[in-house]
Formats: C-alpha cells, structure tokens, sequence
C-alpha cells in the first residue's frame, strides 16, 4: 500500500495483507473490521441495519446494490474501486478517504460525514441531500448533477471539480471554493437563486 504524503495519518495504519473478498452481506448486520480487500466484488441482497465498518482499506473492488441505514464507517480508504447502486443513508462517515473511485447512483443522504475527502473520483449525481459537511474535501472530482438539497456546511473546500447541473446549490452556503469552479457552478448557483439565463 503506498500512502501519499498528502494522505491523512490514520491511512498509514490500516491493513496491510489483501484478502480477496468481502464478508458476507446478507445478514442484516454488518461488523467489519481491521482488514484490507483487494481485487473483490461485493453485492448484498438485504438492507444493512447498523453496520460498523472500522479500519478497513477496500481497493480495486466492485461494489454494487449495498444499501445500509445508520451505520458508522470510520477510518476507511477506498482507492481504485467501482461503485453502483450503493447507499450509506442517516449514517456516520468519519475519517474516510475516497480516492481514483468511479461509479453511479450513489447515495449519502442524511448522513454526517466528518474528516472525509474524495479525490479523483468521477461520481455523477452523487447524492448528499440532508447531509452535514464537517471537514469536507472534494478534489479533482467530476460530481456532474450532485444533489446537495438541505445539506449543512460546518466546513467543506471544493478545488477543481464538475459540478455542473448539481442541484440544491443553495446548501452550499458557506464552502470554499476554488475560483476556477466557479464558472461550471455558476448555473446552478443562478438557478438556486431565481435567476435566469438567456
């Protein structure tokens, strides 16, 4: 595992031997820890209620159809992975770093997310609504159409990323942008506030 010098410390201290699959899935709680898997795919046919998910690096996997409901994710890494279909609804997200991760039809609705960073990640329509932003980074993401309805900023930076047609730009009252995201947010931004471009 190579960590980057800009990545956060606890990374440093997570798993380092690759396992190649996940845990099971299909109960209807999940408690997972201290582990580090590569190269594996994952699906569940249940709602996961209260998962604990804790030091876990989770890298060139494809997760796809996972829907948890107030669960607690600290200190993860996922890097290189694929996404779809996966929900972390009125959950905790803490101390998460999300890098080089693709995927569709994401969801972090209602959810706290606390010292968590997506890096090079290209997530269309991610969807924060009602989330809280505490130490929130998003870098060099393509985020096209993310929903931030009702979110809550206490502290989120935003430096060079897509969020082009994101909608409920509104919540984002309170972030830092970088100024060269302005132009691709503006529309949405003008949108938020009743004006119109013609």
């Amino acid at each position: 595992m190579i960590v980057r010098v800009d990545s956060p410390a606890w990374v440093g201290q997570l798993p380092r031997d690759d396992v190649d699959r996940f845990p099971p899935l299909n109960d209807d709680t999940l408690d997972w820890s201290d582990v580090r898997v590569a190269d594996a795919s994952a699906t569940a046919s249940d709602v996961l209620e209260n998962p604990e998910i804790v030091n876990v690096a989770i890298a060139r996997c494809d997760v796809a159809g996972v829907v948890a409901h107030n669960g607690r994710m600290e200190r993860v890494l996922v890097t290189g992975s694929r996404l779809r279909g996966v929900t972390w609804g009125a959950g905790i997200v803490q101390d998460v770093l999300v890098e080089a991760t693709t995927g569709g039809d994401v969801s972090l609705r209602f959810s706290m997310l606390r010292r968590v960073t997506f890096r090079d990640c290209v997530l269309p329509d991610l969807d924060f609504t009602e989330a809280t932003f505490d130490h929130v980074r998003f870098e060099r993401c393509l985020l096209t159409g993310a929903r931030f309805h009702r979110a809550k900023v206490k502290s989120l930076r935003i430096e060079g990323c897509d969020l082009t047609r994101c909608t409920g730009a509104e919540s984002l009252a309170g972030a830092s942008v970088d100024p060269g995201d302005l132009l691709q947010l503006a529309p949405s931004l003008a949108t938020a506030l009743g004006i119109t471009l013609d």
